[in-house]
Order: C-alpha cells, then sequence, then structure tokens
C-alpha cells in the first residue's frame, strides 16, 4: 500500500486551518472584550496549568504513537489503551487536588488575589487538557482522520460560542470562566468515548508491568516536555513576577506563539509513526529523506508567515489583539522569528528509534541556560530580553538534538537535515520582506484602506509573488514525501 504521508497531512493541515482562523478569532474576542487585568489573570491560569499538565503527563501522549503502531493486534492495543487512559485519569485526579492546594501560592507569586475565584479551574481543567491531548494521537494511528478533523473542528468552534454568547448575555468574567470550563469537561467526556468506540471498547486496567514498560518509553519524552514548557514559559514567569497584571497580558499576547507550525505538527503527528516502522527495519536512509522532504515542505510555508509578521507586526497586533497590546510590537517580532525553528521537531528521529534520552538531556540543558540568559537578557534589554533568550536557547537545543541524530542515525550533520534548501528559502523570504516593506513606506494605501487592510493587501501579493516561485519545488518536495 502506498504511502500517504502527505495526503494525510493534507486532511490535517486542512483542519488545522481551520482549527487555527477560529482560534485566532478567539483571541481577539478575549483580547477586545476582557480588559488588561482579567486578561492577564486568564493567562496566569493557563500558564500554571500548562506547566503541571506537562509535568503530569510524563510524555503519555507519544507512547501511544510507539505502543499503538508496533502492535498489530487488537486485543493488544485495547489493553494498552485501558491502561493509558486509567493512568491518566488518576495522575489528572493527583494533579487537579495538589493544584487546588497550591492556589494560595500562585496567589502570592503573581501578587493576584484574583486567582481565588477560579480555584475550580485549577481542579478541572488540566484533567481536560491531558484527555484532550490524546485524541489526535488516538486517531492518527488508527487511521480516522476525519473523525479527528470533526472533533477538532466541533471542539473550536464550542469555545468560540461560549465567548460570543458571554458578549451576547453581558457575562462577567467569572460566570464566562465557569461555562467555559462546564463545556470542555463535556468535551472531555466525549473523549473517553470516542476511544472505547475506535479501539473496540475499553475498561478500568492497571498492568503494572505494561505501565513499567510504558513509563519507561515515556518519561524522558515527559521530562523533556516539561523543561520544554518551563523553557517556554520562564519569559512568562519572570515578566509575571517583575511586573504588573496588566503588563504580563500584553506580554501574554505579543509572545504568543501563533499557531502557523499548523502543518509541521501535522507531518509529525502522521510521519513519526512511519519513521518508528522504517528506523524498526532498519531504513534509516530512507527516514532521513522522508524527515528532509518533510521539513523543507513545512519551512516553504512556515518562513513566509514569520517574515510575514516580522515586517507587519505593528498591523498584526492592531488586527489579532487590538491597539491596547501595542507595547509588545519588539517582544511580537522576535517571537516571529522564533516560528522558522518551528518547521519541525528536531528530535523525531530520536524519538521514532527509541532514543528518548538524550531529548531528555538536552531539555535540562536548555532549561538551565534559558533560566540564566532571562535574568540576565532582563537585566541588559528590559521587557524583550525573556524573548531574546528565548530564542537563543532554542537554536542551541535544536542544533544539539541534530547533532546527537547524526550520531545515533550515522549520518553526517551536513546530510542529515535540508541546510542549503533552508537557507535559500529564507533568504527569498527576507529579499521578499525588505521589498515590501519599503514598498509599504512608498506606497500611499494606507489613506485610501488603513493600515490594517494596506498590509494585508500587499502581504496577499507578496504571497502570490512567493508562491508562483515555490510551487514547483514544493510540489516535488511533497511528491517525493508521498512517495517515501
Amino acid at each position: 500500500m502506498k504511502n500517504a504521508v502527505g495526503r494525510d497531512a493534507v486532511k490535517l493541515t486542512a483542519a488545522k486551518m481551520i482549527t487555527l482562523a477560529i482560534t485566532m478569532v478567539n483571541s481577539m474576542l478575549l483580547s477586545r472584550f476582557r480588559t488588561l487585568e482579567e486578561y492577564g489573570t486568564y493567562s496566569q491560569i493557563l500558564m500554571v496549568i500548562q506547566l503541571a499538565v506537562s509535568l503530569f503527563m510524563l510524555g503519555l501522549p507519544n507512547s501511544i504513537n510507539y505502543f499503538v503502531a508496533k502492535e498489530e493486534e487488537e486485543d493488544k492495543r485495547r489493553h494498552f489503551l485501558s491502561n493509558y487512559y486509567t493512568l491518566n485519569t488518576l495522575l489528572c485526579i493527583v494533579m487537579g487536588v495538589a493544584l487546588l492546594l497550591l492556589t494560595p501560592c500562585f496567589e502570592m507569586y503573581f501578587k493576584n488575589g484574583y486567582l481565588r475565584s477560579f480555584a475550580y479551574v485549577f481542579l478541572v481543567y488540566p484533567w481536560s487538557r491531558v484527555i484532550m491531548s490524546s485524541i489526535e494521537n488516538l486517531l492518527v494511528v488508527y487511521q480516522r482522520t476525519h473523525l479527528l478533523i470533526g472533533f477538532t473542528i466541533f471542539h473550536s468552534l464550542s469555545n468560540v460560542a461560549v465567548i460570543l454568547l458571554a458578549i451576547w448575555l453581558q457575562w462577567n468574567f467569572r460566570f464566562y470562566m465557569v461555562v467555559f470550563i462546564a463545556s470542555e469537561a463535556v468535551l472531555t467526556l466525549a473523549v473517553y468515548g470516542i476511544a472505547r468506540f475506535v479501539a473496540g471498547g475499553l475498561s478500568f486496567s492497571f498492568d503494572g508491568r505494561l505501565l513499567r514498560q510504558v513509563l519507561a518509553f515515556s518519561i524522558p519524552i515527559g521530562l523533556a516536555s516539561v523543561m520544554g514548557t518551563l523553557q517556554i514559559e520562564t519569559d512568562k514567569l519572570l515578566i509575571g513576577y517583575f511586573f504588573s497584571t496588566e503588563e504580563l497580558a500584553i506580554y501574554t499576547n505579543a509572545s504568543k506563539e501563533l499557531p502557523l507550525s499548523f502543518f509541521a505538527s501535522a507531518l509529525t503527528a502522521v510521519l513519526l509513526p512511519k519513521l518508528t516502522v522504517q528506523l524498526k527495519n532498519g531504513n534509516r536512509a530512507q527516514a532521513v529523506r522522508l524527515w528532509g522532504n518533510a521539513t523543507v515542505v513545512s519551512y516553504a510555508v512556515i518562513c513566509f508567515f514569520a517574515i510575514g509578521l516580522f515586517t507587519y507586526a505593528p498591523e498584526a497586533i492592531s488586527l489579532l489583539y487590538s491597539d491596547k497590546y501595542l507595547p509588545g510590537v519588539s517582544v511580537f517580532r522576535v517571537y516571529a522569528l522564533l516560528l522558522l525553528l518551528r518547521c519541525t521537531y528536531f528530535g523525531m528521529l530520536l524519538n521514532a528509534s527509541g532514543k528518548t534520552k538524550p531529548i531528555l538531556y538536552s531539555s535540562v540543558i536548555s532549561l538551565i541556560l534559558n533560566v540564566i540568559l532571562n535574568f540576565c537578557f532582563y537585566w541588559l534589554f528590559g521587557f524583550i530580553g525573556p524573548a531574546i533568550a528565548t530564542v537563543c536557547v532554542t537554536m542551541c537545543t535544536a542544533l544539539f538534538q541534530l547533532i546527537v541524530t547524526s550520531r545515533e542515525v550515522a549520518v553526517p550533520l551536513r546530510r542529515l537535515f535540508p541546510w542549503k534548501a533552508l537557507a535559500g528559502i529564507t533568504v527569498l523570504n527576507v529579499l521578499f520582506g525588505a521589498a515590501f516593506y519599503f514598498i509599504k513606506q512608498w506606497v500611499p494605501l494606507q489613506q485610501l484602506m488603513g493600515e490594517i487592510l494596506e498590509s494585508i493587501a500587499l502581504g496577499c501579493v507578496w504571497g502570490i509573488g512567493y508562491g508562483a516561485l515555490m510551487f514547483r519545488y514544493v510540489r516535488k518536495e511533497y511528491r517525493a514525501l508521498n512517495e517515501g
């Protein structure tokens, strides 16, 4: 049967693009109709929960790709999934209670007494995040991409519907959060039902031997995830401590990584099981080629958006979050460049081969380096310093994982990664960016349509020209990916 990595990725990408649009509407509405203090409080809650989820998940969602993909017998798959959901549910109960008890500590750290009103969120929402995080891995392995597309779109639409109801009925922020958490809980229960349907039945099961194998695989990835999340959140943790809740709200939106790496994440989801099989069969060269094809295709898309957002950052912030977030333009530009490093999962081949410890080591080193640089760059550059630190550390982590991967798969570093192709794409986009930046200064279209519409119009022209130049090359890489 012909490999359909590219086609499956396109299906997921279509869903992620729709979800992206809905998610952006979600952020735009919340930013506009909630005060900076309310949005800052919302950001603090999500920050704490994200850190807790990374810690308690222990990398378990990744184990679905590995253990279910390699099993051919349905009974063994069901047995694994029964244990998976049993363990996750128990961990979520422990996590929720722990966060509930620690709420006073969060109030002290952020100097925000408003947090105590949302103690129930700390109890329930982590469970929802953990269980729903499994749905993509599960449905991809079972090749139920259409069901995944439907669920992800419905989930996103339900979030927007709650916000629109809050605006229409003029709910205060506290009541909005109650309804939001209730809707998330209902959808989380639906995930259990979907898993039971796809697997052909699940039950409460606690197989100690199996769980030890699962944890041996997933804990290194989980710890790496914790380190990665801490690395991502360190800058906001620092800003949250040294600056006000309102300033944290500005930094949170400015530093929010726009989900433009949707194609890269879709490729990772469908490619990882394929690479696991290729490496299991000893086809290292083929696995490296597939990964390279996927990286080039995703980078061609991401680079265009990253340079475009950097060029038209003020207009992007005004469109997405409103003018009250414009003080974060410099931070927004730094994070736009960080998108360039989201073209792939740099530890993918290590993950696919089961060599997860190097991922953990790189994450520990990058976390330590990130904490040091965050404080140093904060004192040197102020508000923008932590953002610069995050980009520098992410680059170092990616390079370290590439070096280790090169040794593990016995492929020279210069051949492991498509350096030349990515450099050419970058240069092309930088030239486009410089040209359209000056075009915006010289052509007074803003007098006719305003700054935002002018930037969108110029961006569309830029995209058409770039797409015309890149179409044949990207199509060739995409075909190679499908024929892998």
